[in-house]
């Protein structure tokens, strides 16, 4: 049995069971796991300097293609490949949301 890291295990439980049953969760539910996936994996990274929070902020539709690339990078095993511009828009909404 292979090693898979945490975020790729993450990501591939997001990517492909819960979106094979896309019918059980609707598109928000789904955004949140990947986001919450994506916040969790950039926090276990120890990145020299910081991810750029002044980047604009990404269309709804544009999110939603950015997340499932990302999630399918991590379940492929690129799990260190950041979409620095996802990172800023999901970090920035959520600060937002506080």
């Amino acid at each position: 049995m292979s090693q898979q890291p945490f975020a790729g295990r993450a990501a591939d439980l997001i990517e492909h069971h819960l979106g094979a049953h896309a019918e059980l969760a609707e598109t928000s539910i789904w955004q949140r796991a990947a986001e919450d996936c994506v916040l969790a994996r950039i926090k276990s990274l120890r990145i020299v300097g910081g991810l750029p929070r002044h980047k604009a902020a990404l269309h709804p539709d544009e999110r939603l293609d950015r997340l499932k690339s990302q999630l399918q990078l991590w379940a492929n095993g690129c799990t260190c490949a950041v979409d620095e511009d996802l990172f800023a828009d999901i970090v920035n909404r959520h600060l937002s949301d506080r």
